[in-house]
């Protein structure tokens, strides 16, 4: 069975003729340029011309059956009527008329559309601050439970470590939880001197995120 084609649908007669006067227009526009005109009579030229002008006829009677205008066929008179026709044409513009509905939507639109925007320019303005002001709480909270559990083991290991004097056997694997909570104070104090480091690079990065922005 053969394939079936849709065929090419066209709204108007207006929009076939279109079509004619694009394929002249280019056929005329490449003959200017291979046989440019010349005074007087050009025998070769107006040969040339009558030649294409027949070839574009026969192409568009040829395609005409896989054509419909506003779904009907179009005949062969109407075909060659636009054929015959000069070659340029003039395109119309058509305008809706005025929907007050649309005209007030779209006002509205445009009003959400500033206030949305002067939303993000205030969320750029605030949310920098905000957020170095929460990874510096985050900081601080973290710093002041570290110290508080150091402090806690510290006090139990002085503790452990007076009452060894009354008899009270060195506790096991004391050494390794001395050492442990030593290595745990220089990190702590490792922290403690890198972070508004941190938090300066974090300034810097927030303010060339909104430059960024801005200058889109």
């Amino acid at each position: 069975m053969a394939e079936y084609h849709r065929k090419i649908e066209l709204q108007s007669p207006d929009d076939l003729q279109y079509l004619i006067a694009n394929v002249r227009r280019a056929a005329h526009e490449k003959i200017d340029r291979d046989l440019p005109p010349i005074e007087g009579e050009d025998k070769m030229r107006r040969r040339v011309e009558e030649l294409v002008q027949e070839y574009i006829s026969q192409v568009f009677h040829s395609t005409a059956p896989n054509l419909t205008i506003n779904g009907l066929s179009p005949t062969r008179e109407q075909l060659d009527s636009m054929l015959t026709a000069p070659g340029n044409t003039r395109s119309i513009e058509e305008y809706e008329p005025f929907n007050p509905k649309l005209w007030e939507r779209a006002k509205e639109l445009a009003r959400q559309e500033e206030d949305l925007i002067e939303e993000i320019a205030a969320l750029r303005r605030k949310m920098p601050g905000v957020a170095v002001e929460g990874v510096k709480n985050a900081f601080k909270e973290g710093m002041e439970g570290d110290e508080k559990v150091l402090r806690e083991r510290l006090e139990g290991v002085r503790k452990r470590e007076s009452g060894s004097g009354l008899g009270v056997g060195k506790m096991e694997r004391q050494e390794e939880v001395e050492r442990g909570w030593e290595k745990g104070v220089q990190g702590l104090g490792r922290l403690k001197r890198t972070m508004p480091e941190m938090v300066a690079k974090k300034e810097r990065a927030d303010r060339a995120e909104e430059y960024v922005l801005e200058t889109k």
